[in-house]
């Protein structure tokens, strides 16, 4: 995007955590949770899921922006993915180099390392530092903000200040836990749900809070339904149809006057028969009822959301799309 993009525009990001499935299997409880080692074309959430959504958004002509996990980039097939998706004019941002989702609770010298180690391989791939960061799990703490400021990342979007979704999290996490099947996952401090909404400049002592004076990294959070916080990601729009997205739009569109982030999960674009013969599918789709909805179906919506947005708002990459916020 150039410098002359116009700023009296609002803009449209499309967002997607590369998770593989691995992490899925780590969420619901299932074996370890490790990778194993990706079959030789990769794994399904590569091989099928991203090359599906590259290839989704190349038609729709739009950028979007990949957070990438980066000992995913070790996989030739991913690699070579990653090489061609920012060869493309896609943005690819740091989800760490292990994805471990209790990050803000381990050592200051691992939280460093996973997000150094996570702009190197990036880099590798992509041919540019990352700018961007999204926390696994959306568990971003002050400690990982300052980190990032130190490093000059430009902007953080892991702020997830969705009530709905923070209780359901901690009850299935319960739930696993007394069922004998724990989850990997790990909840967020109850005060990010406080966080505004709209992207913002975090205050150093309250991470929640906007402080128009801060230097850290700009905070951009997950498109929330104003008032109720009801979340507008990659899920929710399977949820609600193109007649859902359509009656809330109205109000989304007032919310987020600037910048309508909107994020997917590569899993998003996919559905139960792209797991056939895959490790825990069964499990997998019995504990993802996004995995239930058909692509087609899938495919539908998501245009229909991306031709909606596109009459009030013009698509970019994130990282175009802060430089572009006043201040």
């Amino acid at each position: 995007m150039s410098d002359s993009f116009p700023a009296e525009k609002p803009l449209a990001c499309l967002t997607v955590d590369l998770d593989s499935m691995a992490c899925y299997r780590a969420i619901h409880g299932l074996g370890d949770g490790h990778h194993r080692g990706a079959p030789a074309g990769g794994d399904r959430a590569y091989s099928v899921g991203v090359r599906r959504l590259l290839e989704f958004f190349g038609e729709a002509g739009v950028p979007a922006t990949l957070f990438v996990v980066g000992s995913d980039t070790e996989h030739p097939a991913h690699a070579e993915i990653l090489g061609e998706a920012a060869a493309s004019g896609h943005e690819l941002g740091n989800h760490t180099y292990s994805h471990f989702y209790d990050l803000p609770r381990r050592s200051a010298a691992t939280r460093i390392d996973e997000i150094a180690r996570g702009e190197a391989a990036i880099e590798r791939v992509g041919g540019r530092r990352p700018v961007g960061y999204r926390a696994p799990g959306y568990n971003i703490s002050p400690e990982i903000i300052e980190t990032l400021g130190r490093r000059n990342y430009l902007y953080d979007s892991s702020m997830f200040s969705c009530p709905p979704y923070y209780l359901a999290k901690g009850a299935i996490m319960g739930w696993q836990k007394v069922s004998g099947r724990p989850s990997r996952s790990a909840m967020v401090a109850p005060e990010t749900l406080l966080a505004p909404i709209t992207p913002y400049r975090p205050s150093r002592e309250q991470m929640w809070r906007q402080d128009p004076l801060s230097d850290l990294p700009w905070e951009i959070p997950m498109c929330l339904v104003p008032g109720v916080r009801f979340p507008i990601i990659g899920t929710s729009l399977q949820l609600m149809g193109t007649t859902g997205f359509d009656a809330v739009f109205p109000l989304l569109r007032r919310a987020h006057p600037r910048l309508f982030q909107l994020e997917f999960h590569a899993i998003d674009f996919m559905d139960a028969s792209d797991l056939r013969g895959a490790e825990n599918a069964d499990e997998l789709i019995a504990a993802q009822p996004d995995l239930r909805v058909s692509w087609p179906r899938k495919s539908m919506i998501y245009h229909h959301v991306i031709n909606r947005l596109r009459a009030d708002y013009l698509f970019s990459t994130l990282e175009d799309a802060v430089r572009h916020l006043p201040g």
